[in-house]
């Protein structure tokens, strides 16, 4: 029996075992909205402006490690989701961005709204295309759920002429065929990494989002404890490592100091990094030390030598290398390396300890602090944060410091935040939640970065998602006062930060959500927060706490 191609494009959705559609329609997508209201299986999740629908996505994508559906409209619709997809290919969210495109019978005037959707995305997709005829369609989009779920995951654009949408599909419409991409590494290689680890006076390992889309973290952990190491976070956009473990030292600064977390390893063993070693600045030179040997273990091979050439790539599942390295190396090391790797193991978890304490002093040392102090914020979040709580963040510099100091996550999907544009905490939060409805929702909100997508709060009381926000309000945009001190150095000149404190009109987030009926507070007194995180944490529905914190831009570790 033949379908049109709009609803061959639904019951591909179906054969995907989607349940959402994030999107903001417009005139060239009427085919698709109208084949939608005949799929109620298919919930559609309004956005009022793309870059809601696209961060929704995202934080749904990532939850669930398969690929998010996304509609938008032409070229003026996909050009206000590029931040968006942008923060999405970064992060390895796979998402399916249809978008639809004018009638093929009169593109070559170029009518209005028309440009080539395809060369305008390929430049930050894995993959863009165009269905030239209607039986195009279902092809087309089991190549796109294809290409996006497949490591290195990433979203992918679809252009869909409206003439076509109309026209009949004579081709079956059947689920993608996924590829099987686990793996694991060669014993030889596993060998020769086990015996490197063995002879290592002081090894590290680092972990990112790749280990998350494994689910390797606790083999990683039991390599990294028999192994002797510290182990940092180097690609640390999801949850990708238990935050309590006593080797885990926290994330390696994307705002420089990378050279200095390295210094000192002989060897660095990279595991499901993906990109490595993105910082803000220039450091002076390769960050991995001179005479290390550097090891990467992916499941991505462009970025395994892309940079930095490693002693060994070894294309494997993080999940299977780090069995298969830690069997090995409990195989060949002798007594005295299995003693110092103990060793090393207790020397590392008592400076883990230590620097928790000192954290906890300075938390203490800044409890009753008005402006109120980030770190006294974070503790309160944490302390009130029921359990099993999933945080979103913006990777903001106000709570990201403190955050990975002060909260334990030891259970996978704890943690995601954006990549790149500002934008993607608010919405991301209401897709996160849609995608884990079962467990709380706290979304960790800079003032500035939510006024990219504050549209997200209609979005939330439309489809009644219950969030929870908090949001660090220090009226300024600090990250960039930190590299102004940073770019200015040793000079005498003193800067007056233009364009970085918003002063007045205050931005308000309390207000701003109180317009959509948002339970909502703002708190600038200490004695303030834990009754209205915790009476905002009962709300059965989004609600929101604005803290006024404080503006300094120092560094907290």
């Amino acid at each position: 029996m033949s379908l049109l191609a709009k609803h061959a494009v639904m019951e591909q959705f179906l054969a995907e075992g989607v349940k959402y559609v994030f999107g903001n329609p417009g005139s060239t997508e009427l085919a698709f909205m109208d084949a939608l209201q005949d799929y109620p299986e298919l919930q559609y999740v309004l956005g009022l402006h793309e870059t809601v629908p696209l961060a929704m996505a995202d934080g749904y994508a990532r939850a669930t490690h398969r690929p998010a559906v996304v509609n938008v409209h032409i070229a003026p619709g996909l050009a206000n989701a590029m931040s968006m997809i942008y923060n999405a290919r970064k992060s390895g969210a796979p998402i399916v961005v249809t978008v639809g495109q004018q009638d093929t019978r009169f593109t070559a005037t170029e009518p209005l709204l028309y440009a080539d959707l395809v060369r305008f995305a390929e430049p930050w997709v894995k993959w863009a295309g165009e269905a030239a005829r209607p039986d195009d369609v279902p092809m087309l989009l089991r190549r796109a759920f294809k290409v996006a779920a497949e490591p290195p995951q990433g979203p992918v654009v679809l252009s869909l002429p409206q003439d076509l949408m109309d026209g009949e599909v004579t081709e079956p419409v059947v689920p993608t065929t996924y590829t099987t991409w686990s793996s694991r590494p060669d014993p030889a290689s596993a060998q020769k990494v086990a015996r490197m680890l063995a002879e290592a006076g002081s090894p590290l390992i680092l972990v990112g989002d790749n280990l998350a889309l494994s689910g390797g973290h606790s083999e990683v952990a039991a390599l990294a404890e028999a192994a002797g190491c510290p182990v940092l976070a180097a690609t640390g956009r999801q949850w990708n490592f238990p935050t309590n473990h006593p080797l885990y030292g926290g994330p390696l600064g994307f705002l420089g100091g990378i050279r200095e977390s390295l210094s000192g390893h002989d060897v660095i063993l990279a595991m499901g990094t993906g990109a490595l070693f993105a910082s803000l600045w220039y450091e002076g030179g390769p960050p991995v030390p001179p005479g290390c040997a550097f090891i990467h273990v992916d499941i991505d091979p462009w970025e395994m030598g892309k940079n930095f050439a490693p002693a060994l790539a070894l294309l494997a599942d993080p999940f299977w290398a780090a069995r298969d390295i830690r069997e090995a190396l409990e195989a060949v090391r002798t007594p005295a390396q299995g003693a110092e790797a103990e060793r090393r193991r207790q020397e590392i978890a008592a400076r883990t300890a230590e620097a928790r304490r000192r954290a906890e002093e300075q938390l203490q040392a800044e409890w009753d602090q008005q402006p109120i102090s980030p770190m006294r914020l974070v503790a309160e979040v944490r302390d009130a944060a029921p359990p099993h709580a999933v945080f979103v963040g913006s990777g903001g510099t106000s709570g990201r410091a403190p955050f990975a100091q002060l909260v334990d996550l030891p259970e996978p999907n704890s943690f995601f935040e954006g990549n790149a544009s500002l934008g993607f905490s608010l919405p991301g939060a209401l897709g996160v939640k849609l995608a884990l409805p079962d467990r709380p929702v706290i979304g960790l909100l800079r003032e500035g970065d939510s006024m990219y997508s504050i549209q997200a709060l209609w979005t939330a009381v439309k489809y009644a998602i219950p969030v929870t926000y908090v949001v660090f309000n220090n009226a300024s945009y600090r990250i960039l006062k930190q590299g102004m001190v940073r770019y200015l150095g040793a000079s005498e000149r003193k800067s007056e930060f233009m364009g970085m404190d918003f002063g007045e009109p205050a931005i308000d987030l309390a207000r701003q959500a109180g317009v959509w009926g948002i339970p909502a507070k703002r708190i600038d007194h200490p004695a303030d927060l834990r009754p209205a995180i915790r009476e905002a944490l009962q709300h059965d529905g989004p609600a929101l706490v604005d803290v006024v914190i404080d503006k300094s831009y120092r560094h907290y570790f």
